[in-house]
């Protein structure tokens, strides 16, 4: 599986999901298709076994396919500041 990004856009595979039919949307809270009102996008239903879905900070983290873990170092890091040696943390670790 593979990531693409174009002009803003990106496209992910996401397991276990599926679209919800006008019935399943009409049946949602109101405030979850005021949010949508006048918005193109789909709804979509997602499995987490688990709990591999998480809501954090207004934002919502679902397992997909092809897309890189953010905690995921290159090759320049991994060499040059392994156990996260050049992670600034605070604006005293400035120099």
């Amino acid at each position: 599986m593979k990531k693409e990004i174009a002009k803003d856009r990106l496209k992910v595979f996401i397991q276990d999901a599926r679209l919800l039919s006008d019935n399943e949307q009409a049946a949602l809270p109101r405030e979850k298709r005021e949010a949508a009102s006048g918005k193109t996008g789909l709804w979509i239903e997602v499995a987490c076994p688990e709990g591999a879905c998480s809501l954090e900070k207004d934002k919502i983290t679902l397992p997909a396919g092809g897309v890189i873990p953010q905690e995921a170092k290159g090759i320049w890091l991994s060499l040059f500041c392994p156990q996260d040696q050049c992670l600034i943390e605070e604006n005293t670790d400035l120099p």
